[in-house]
């Protein structure tokens, strides 16, 4: 064999060996936003999931926006009065399409029973025709994790955007949690 032949091989040798070796580098796994307390509402968030930002954290209402493709969507997170008894999701979620179809152009997309880390939560989504034009909307339901009243989780965005929108919400039911007060 040739020098030149030789060394050719060496070097098919090397860059076979070289690419067989190699490890394609890791994506990055995002790193956990912050937790975020708010005891007006009694509620934690475990971590801020990405790519949510806070609004404001008044009284017994969080509100937290999150940029997307057509304009920033709008999250209010709330609960409402203190129950006797026990809470029926399903009736809330009821009166949600009933409201969704009386709303100016409204339009109810469904519901799903859902799984959360606070136990067994509804959804409910569609569309209706506000001050700016038409806005679609998903409500999570949720018995509050720390007392007996309804949690909700309205998310207002632009329409055609439901995809990326129903899981960031579900990412907001996901790390909700009691907040353990102190002492």
């Amino acid at each position: 064999m040739s020098a030149g032949r030789l060394a050719s091989a060496l070097t098919a040798i090397a860059l076979i060996t070289s690419l067989a070796c190699s490890r394609p580098e890791p994506e990055a796994e995002p790193q956990p936003g912050p937790r975020l307390e708010h005891p007006g509402l009694g509620i934690a968030l475990a971590s801020l999931p990405v790519p949510f930002q806070v609004e404001s954290a008044a009284g017994e209402t969080l509100v937290l926006s999150a940029p997307g493709p057509g304009a920033p969507g709008r999250a209010v997170i709330a609960a409402g009065p203190l129950q006797r008894g026990g809470i029926n999701l399903v009736e809330v979620v009821k009166e949600k399409r009933a409201w969704f179809e009386a709303a100016a152009e409204g339009t109810y997309f469904g519901n799903r029973e859902l799984m959360s880390p606070i136990g067994t939560a509804f959804s409910a989504r569609g569309t209706y025709r506000g001050a700016e034009g038409t806005v679609e909307e998903t409500w999570l339901f949720a018995v509050h994790p720390g007392a007996n009243r309804v949690l909700t989780i309205q998310f207002t965005y632009p329409t055609g955007e439901s995809e990326e929108r129903v899981q960031q919400a579900m990412a907001l039911l996901g790390e909700i949690e009691a907040l353990q007060s102190a002492g």
